[in-house]
């Protein structure tokens, strides 16, 4: 073998290492919020900007939902691209006619812009069913969260009826519970819910420049007793 190709192979086996790591990180599930606004049920878009994360919320919803430039099937089946956007339910992206700015590699800016307009039935749900007033790393946590579980999900919640009620200390007990997916306990959901907690209680501040790091929240929190816990693809029965 020759040098070029031995460099070729290191560099294949680097880009493999590394896609694998992104991919490994992240949560593996389609935000349920999107799955939603596909079917049109609490997804009609805001007639304005709802009120936007902070920038540690955007940071922990990015870094869960993973980062993949290019065109993908996630493991579901689903033609994925960035930070989780949904391309075509049921769908594989080699049988969907992607569109231009799918076709290649998508920008971190543009991936941010995505991920933004994503997010935005989620924020406005959040906007229109708490009534109680709220901090901004408390509705990053609960936009985080409906975004995850769903907005359908949201607005039956425990959790929701706490924020309501000013239990805001109960409340982020509750955000534990939510870590069952296809009736099985995942990792990156405790791990999630735990960063979301830590954030709706204003314990999360970043790495040295004030950006997000899972190091910060994941060992925080204790898990509740295994029948109280709440699958995400069914919400609170």
């Amino acid at each position: 073998m020759g040098v070029s190709e031995l460099n070729f192979g290191k560099i294949a086996f680097a880009t493999i290492l590394l896609l694998f790591a992104t991919i490994s990180q992240a949560q593996y599930f389609i935000p349920q919020s999107q799955i939603e606004d596909f079917g049109a049920t609490l997804g009609a878009a805001p007639s304005s900007p709802p009120r936007p994360m902070t920038p540690l919320g955007m940071g922990l919803v990015m870094d869960f939902e993973g980062w993949q430039p290019n065109a993908y099937d996630d493991p579901v089946g689903y033609c994925t691209i960035g930070y989780g956007h949904l391309i075509a339910m049921n769908e594989k992206c080699a049988r969907v006619a992607l569109k231009p700015q799918f076709a290649g590699t998508l920008s971190l800016e543009d991936g941010r812009a995505l991920l933004e307009r994503d997010t935005q039935t989620s924020r406005a749900i959040v906007e229109a069913l708490v009534t109680r007033e709220i901090d901004d790393d408390k509705f990053s946590a609960l936009s985080s969260f409906a975004f995850n579980v769903g907005k359908d999900k949201f607005a039956r919640s425990t959790l929701l009826q706490l924020v309501n009620n000013g239990d805001f200390q109960i409340a982020s007990v509750e955000f534990s519970r939510w870590v069952k997916a296809k009736g099985q306990v995942f990792k990156g959901l405790q791990d999630r819910r735990a960063c979301e907690a830590a954030l709706f209680l204003g314990n999360l501040t970043g790495d040295s420049q004030g950006n997000f790091t899972r190091r910060e929240c994941v060992t925080l929190g204790a898990a509740p007793s295994t029948e109280l816990l709440i699958d995400i693809d069914v919400g609170e029965q």
